[in-house]
């Protein structure tokens, strides 16, 4: 529900920026305004995970969308997306296979039906490596509760820590310590989450 209401939020602001384009449009025709290209998920800059890589866009002109080029290669000459050639508002999604971790950078282009172009130069830095766990120390304190102490690991930024679903409070980093005291409950575990969305989870005992 909340990636819904996300992506209306993104798309109500793209499409209030699309007529004001529009409404300049009308005052000045001959001004030859480029089309808009945006990437709404992932965000140019950020780290994602390189496992089934999905991006997805959007592509706007007052006047038709002719085409838009991922690395020279135009998916509006593809079947899928056969309709959608001229069209004003155009949302466009494209894949990247046999990534390894590292910086990607992709050149995605929108061609409007006047020749106009724009340019977006994509990039994202790919981590499909998990974070790793140090467990230090689990200790029974009696009365149902148990002592945790260890460290978490990882490449790029660990972002969040939960054990036995208790989240751990602490500023995005590549390592963390912790020592926590928390409910001894049975299959007790320890969940901890990259900035790429990598998840490692490993039993207490």
């Amino acid at each position: 529900m909340r990636g819904c209401i996300r992506r209306t939020r993104w798309l109500l602001a793209l499409l209030a920026a699309g007529l004001a384009l529009l409404g300049s449009s009308c005052v000045q025709r001959g001004d030859g305004l480029p089309p808009m290209v945006s990437i709404r998920e992932p965000h140019s800059g950020a780290t994602s995970t390189s496992a089934n890589l999905r991006i997805v866009g959007y592509a706007m002109d007052d006047e038709g969308i002719a085409a838009i080029r991922i690395d020279g290669v135009d998916l509006l000459a593809t079947s899928a997306y056969a309709s959608e050639r001229g069209k004003q508002l155009i949302e466009f999604f494209f894949t990247i296979r046999d990534l390894t971790d590292g910086d990607v950078t992709v050149t995605i282009e929108a061609e409007d039906v006047r020749g106009r172009v724009t340019v977006l130069p994509y990039r994202l830095r790919l981590d499909g490596t998990p974070p790793t766990v140090e467990l230090q120390s689990v200790t029974s304190l009696g009365g149902g509760r148990v002592r945790v102490e260890g460290v978490v690991r990882d490449n790029t930024l660990v972002t969040s820590v939960r054990i036995n679903d208790v989240p751990l409070q602490f500023t995005p980093a590549p390592e963390h310590a912790f020592r926590v005291d928390v409910a001894d409950v049975s299959g007790g575990e320890i969940v901890v989450e990259d900035a790429a969305g990598n998840v490692t989870r490993q039993a207490l005992r």
